[in-house]
């Protein structure tokens, strides 16, 4: 019996599409020297698992629809033949997860429904607005879509209503705006063809293109073969460099600025960086002390703060919004003698009140606290101002006890470029040398924490909550256990 031949792969995705527009080098190792590519980031990944969740939900605006989605992605064409079976039955009229296929490019579509005999297409994000990368999305798809041969009527992008409140159920149709993109997507067309012929060149290519670093690296998104790319970039460049725009760090680097050494000396000194230049030059910590001193000092009961918050897309509570802060728990500890404290709320009988109120009641006896990040603590003091107001006071006491353990950096009392944002204690521990907690689970991050604690609200009953508790308590006593660490270290600078 003779083989059935195989049929030949996709060249490009819509995943592969985009990050070739951003960078034909990325997509050429991507396709080529997948070897080289970094490691996802943990946010990266709660980023990807947010949004799916976020696409299953949006089925109850088109319910009772089919599912076309392959086992695992790497049997997409399977679901390309499974779609075109179902785009031919007359009884079905919803297809979530419709794959296509046109030109060497696949392309999966999150909802294909049709309505008096004509077939429309929806794609769904997670985020508040539209992008310039979903543009290009939608783009490609219709040219996919329509080059198999399918014709659409309409194709519309639904993202997340900020301004949607929960009252009762969540209403699918008040937590989506729809917004149709069709006049744009025709415009589009031509060039999208063009790109799609330039872009299977270069991931066919013998070699990467000669393609340098630069503003591309991280915008929309960051690349992953940093690693790869920016090897060679001095250990003592320009992009250590804090309170210079991207730009300009680029248009230096270009120019042939490898080296903060290299600046001109009117540059250091019209940008104010003679600190931050002799710092990396000598690879020492600069402090002023003085002022240092004075800033890490208060009156009365001083305490170590860690506030612990979930931001579900998907409102949770009545009156709440998509991605709002809500209080999920808090570490505390005094300052003169380290005794972690942490509250975690209740999952099986969870009160966003109680939440409010225990915060309250942990912080109360303490004169000043000292946390990390005093603009992400005030966002949650201020969604809790507007959900309560008879607590309005006492918020507004709390949030003026807030001392922020990044002002140091912030104010150059502390000099030592180099960090990496976003800040973290545990990251800005590792940088002076000092060492850190971790938790059991040592690969934990804030948006982690948050998404375990969302699947122990939706469902307390399953029998391994305990456990997934005791995990959630561990990563939130080491991140107050290392909030106090960096106070220490802080202390530590001044003698």
């Amino acid at each position: 019996m003779t083989e059935k031949p195989k049929k030949k792969k996709a060249i490009l995705s819509k995943s592969t599409f985009i990050k070739g527009l951003q960078c034909t080098k990325a997509l050429y190792l991507h396709k080529n020297r997948y070897f080289l590519r970094d490691p996802l980031s943990l946010e990266q990944l709660a980023r990807f698992s947010r949004g799916t969740n976020v696409g299953v939900y949006a089925h109850n605006l088109f319910p009772g629809g089919v599912d076309a989605s392959p086992k695992t992605h790497f049997q997409m064409a399977q679901s390309v033949v499974k779609t075109a079976g179902l785009i031919q039955q007359s009884d079905v009229n919803v297809i979530y997860e419709a794959a296509f296929e046109f030109e060497d490019v696949i392309v999966a579509l999150d909802i294909l429904y049709r309505e008096n005999g004509k077939w429309k297409a929806v794609e769904v994000k997670s985020s508040r607005g539209i992008s310039d990368t979903y543009r290009w999305d939608a783009a490609l798809q219709y040219y996919v879509i329509t080059g198999s041969g399918i014709e659409l009527e309409d194709f519309s992008i639904a993202y997340i209503n900020q301004d949607y409140k929960r009252q009762g159920p969540v209403d699918a149709h008040g937590l989506f705006q729809m917004e149709s993109l069709m006049d744009e997507v025709m415009q589009k067309q031509a060039e999208i063809g063009q790109k799609i012929q330039e872009l299977k060149e270069v991931a066919q290519l013998k070699s990467s293109p000669p393609i340098p670093i630069g503003i591309h690296c991280n915008e929309p998104y960051p690349c992953d073969f940093q690693g790869h790319c920016w090897k060679k970039v001095s250990p003592d460049s320009v992009f250590l460099l804090e309170g210079i725009g991207e730009e300009q760090k680029f248009e230096w680097h270009h120019s042939g600025i490898g080296s903060v050494t290299d600046l001109p000396a009117e540059v250091v000194k019209e940008n104010n960086l003679g600190l931050q230049v002799k710092s990396i030059i000598n690879n020492e910590v600069i402090v002023d002390k003085p002022v240092l001193s004075a800033f890490l000092q208060t009156t009365g009961t001083a305490g170590v703060f860690q506030t612990f918050v979930f931001a579900p897309v998907i409102p949770f509570c009545d009156h709440t919004s998509p991605y709002q802060p809500l209080p999920m728990g808090v570490g505390i500890s005094p300052t003169d003698n380290f005794a972690p404290a942490v509250s975690l709320e209740s999952y099986a009988s969870f009160s966003l009140e109680a939440a409010v109120s225990n915060m309250l009641k942990v912080t109360g006896e303490f004169d000043s606290l000292w946390v990390l990040d005093v603009s992400k603590i005030g966002g949650l003091l201020d969604s809790c101002r507007s959900l309560f107001p008879a607590m309005e006071k006492d918020l507004e006491k709390l949030s003026f006890k807030l001392k922020d353990l990044l002002t140091p950096l912030k104010e150059e009392m502390i000099v030592y470029p180099g960090l990496k944002m976003p800040l973290s204690a545990e990251r800005i521990l590792k940088h002076f040398g000092a060492k850190s907690i971790l938790s059991d689970n040592k690969c934990m991050i804030p948006e982690q924490a948050d998404a375990l604690f969302q699947k122990l609200l939706s469902a307390p009953e399953v029998e391994n909550n305990p456990e997934t508790e005791a995990l959630i308590k561990a990563f939130m006593l080491s991140k107050t256990e290392n909030n106090y660490r960096l106070l220490q270290l802080w202390r530590s600078f001044t003698k």
